[in-house]
């Protein structure tokens, strides 16, 4: 049982209902995942275009789960190994996208 599920049910979404709206979410996620994968192979500067965007969302993603844990932190010990783990999974899909 994944969070947002859980987050459907809890605001007072029938469970039968929650459900169903995962599943058109999953379809929709795969469908685009398909659309993308066709339009990377016909459009050769779709590649360029979709690696930014897909790696900025990750990154915002990331932060807005992780910031505020590192900012209730009440010392800097706690503080920094996650501040460069962060910094190292940035560098990690550099790394891949200059490589790829």
């Amino acid at each position: 049982i994944n969070a947002e599920y859980m987050g459907l049910v809890q605001s007072g979404m029938s469970q039968r209902r929650a459900l169903g709206m995962q599943f058109v979410t999953a379809i929709g996620a795969m469908l685009g995942c398909l659309m993308g994968l066709v339009a990377g192979g016909v459009i050769t500067w779709f590649q360029d275009l979709v690696l930014p965007f897909t790696a900025g969302g990750f990154i915002y993603i990331a932060l807005v789960d992780t910031l505020p844990s590192i900012i209730e932190e009440v010392t800097v010990r706690e503080a920094v190994p996650r501040i460069i783990a962060g910094w190292v999974g940035v560098i990690c899909m550099v790394v891949i996208a200059l490589n790829e």
